[in-house]
């Protein structure tokens, strides 16, 4: 086995890499500017000029596809809205030609998606894999991302993992949240009734290992922890993790949509969403609670101090 991973050097790739390291399984990373982390070989890719180092397929068997434009990095402009879908989908187009034009055979290909498909709506319904599509843009971006990916299906497995809110200590959402109420200035936003899917980094990188391993897992899998919370739950678990106090008022959704813009819908409303289906699977996560959750990562974060 030898994997190729694009978006290596991220939160979930890189702790992908580290598990597989660790088990002795050969790494490679396409990049679009070349690094040395964990010390692998990494090759240059620019998926707008249709570039690549074929060199990065040597010797590989499986592909895990995790680059893309962050969908929360910055307020959604025309060109930000072309930029996240065509950074997921023209970059996976790029790949399959040339898989194919090498006739690589491939054991799997794996890629990334996220719960937005179920749209940017506060529902009280738990969306399932079997729902269908919501028709805003967040939505439709993981729809073109999804289908991008269905293209492997004609020469190897195809997993997609629908991945919720990753909560890890440095990197995503969890310090820009944390940060805030480590300043006596945190509060729910909005409603605070807005749900939000969550997993442990711990969790999406032993997933990505499991899939990868065991050929059980085909087509797609929300990749959430099975408790359902809200924007307010979180808060107040965040606050009570971090022995904080919530002074202050929710914020309200004008000032969100002032400053963000359509973006402020990902913040302010949110899906729940069913694990049921991977836990069928018999995935087991470590993190189930939010609580522990945090308790793991904050208590991880103090030890290195």
């Amino acid at each position: 086995m030898k994997v190729l991973i694009t978006g290596g050097s991220g939160l979930v790739g890189s702790k992908i890499t580290a598990l597989l390291l660790a088990k002795n399984i050969p790494v490679v990373h396409l990049t679009r500017a070349l690094n040395s982390k964990f010390g692998i070989k990494t090759y240059k890719w620019d998926w707008e000029k249709k570039e690549i180092d074929e060199r990065c397929f040597e010797g590989v068997t499986d592909i895990i596809h995790l680059a893309g434009a962050g969908i929360a990095d910055k307020p959604w402009t025309m060109a930000r809205k072309h930029e996240i879908i065509q950074s997921r989908v023209y970059s996976a187009n790029l790949l399959f030609e040339k898989v194919q034009s090498l006739s690589l055979k491939l054991d799997s290909y794996i890629s990334a998606s996220g719960i937005g498909y179920y749209g940017a709506v506060n529902s009280k319904n738990i969306f399932t894999e079997k729902d269908a599509p919501h028709d805003d843009f967040i939505a439709k971006s993981c729809i073109y991302w999804e289908k991008s990916a269905d293209q492997f299906a004609e020469i190897t497995r195809v997993v997609k993992l629908r991945t919720g809110v990753v909560l890890a200590k440095d990197k995503g959402a969890l310090p820009k949240i944390s940060k805030t109420i480590g300043l006596n200035l945190g509060s729910p936003i909005g409603t605070g009734e807005q749900a939000f899917p969550w997993v442990h980094i711990n969790d999406i990188a032993k997933l990505y290992v499991e899939v990868l391993f065991n050929k059980k897992y085909e087509g797609v899998f929300n990749a959430v922890a099975p408790s359902q919370i809200n924007n307010e739950m979180l808060t107040k678990s965040i606050a009570k993790v971090l022995n904080k106090k919530l002074f202050l008022p929710k914020v309200p959704a004008f000032v969100l949509k002032f400053i963000y813009g359509e973006l402020s819908d990902v913040i302010l409303k949110g899906s729940f969403v069913s694990s049921d289906k991977l836990l069928s699977k018999g995935f087991e996560f470590e993190f189930r609670d939010i609580e522990e959750a945090l308790k793991d990562i904050y208590r991880k974060s103090n030890k290195k101090t």
